[in-house]
């Protein structure tokens, strides 16, 4: 039975815990303002724009994170036709291109930022630097690339069975055994 955590599978996929810790803010950040607003009749003018920002910090750790486990999107009929080399030669293929486009974006969004660094731009409510808002994009696009080289990586070592296969969202089969597992424990605790 698997419960720990390695430092390894943290540092594969700290986009995932971060992004999930955004979530999470968000979500709370935003129920406030809904209650707030409906019950007590006051807005929270800071939520939006905090809630725009931490939206924007997610969609790009979201992105990272799609591409760590393999459910970025993509149309999989053809290559799941495909004879075994070229399904996996499509595969790279994908990852070299959505590597370029990665790469061509980090520059101008690079120039961006330092332009917003310039200028001393500010958020209108909250007066947050822009810069430090944007920042999370070229991060994770640089971060995005590097999930690419090391998915490229697996392809070129994984049999035609588990080739380009993405990690389950939730494995029932893992979570029935770890059921049963507590049920054996539990059973045995009782004699």
């Amino acid at each position: 039975m698997k419960n720990k955590i390695t430092w390894k599978e943290i540092f594969n996929e700290f986009e995932i815990y971060i992004g999930t810790v955004v979530f999470v803010v968000l979500t709370v950040l935003l129920a406030i303002q809904v209650v707030s607003r409906f019950l007590l009749n006051h807005a929270f003018t800071w939520a939006e724009e905090l809630a725009v920002i931490m939206f924007v910090w997610l969609i790009y750790l979201g992105v990272a994170g799609a591409v760590t486990n393999r459910k970025h999107l993509r149309i999989d009929a053809l290559i799941n036709v495909m004879p075994f080399k070229a399904k996996r030669v499509l595969l790279i293929l994908d990852n070299v291109i959505t590597f370029g486009f990665c790469a061509y974006v980090i520059f101008p969004f690079s120039e961006l930022i330092a332009n917003l660094a310039g200028s001393s731009a500010k958020t209108s409510l909250m007066r947050i630097p822009k810069a430090a808002v944007y920042s999370i994009v070229p991060v994770c696009l640089v971060l995005t690339c590097i999930r690419l080289c090391q998915d490229t990586v697996k392809l070129t070592r994984e049999g035609e069975k588990e080739l380009g296969t993405s990690k389950p969202t939730i494995d029932i089969e893992a979570l029935e055994a770890q059921a049963q597992e507590l049920k054996r424990q539990r059973e045995e605790e009782k004699l």
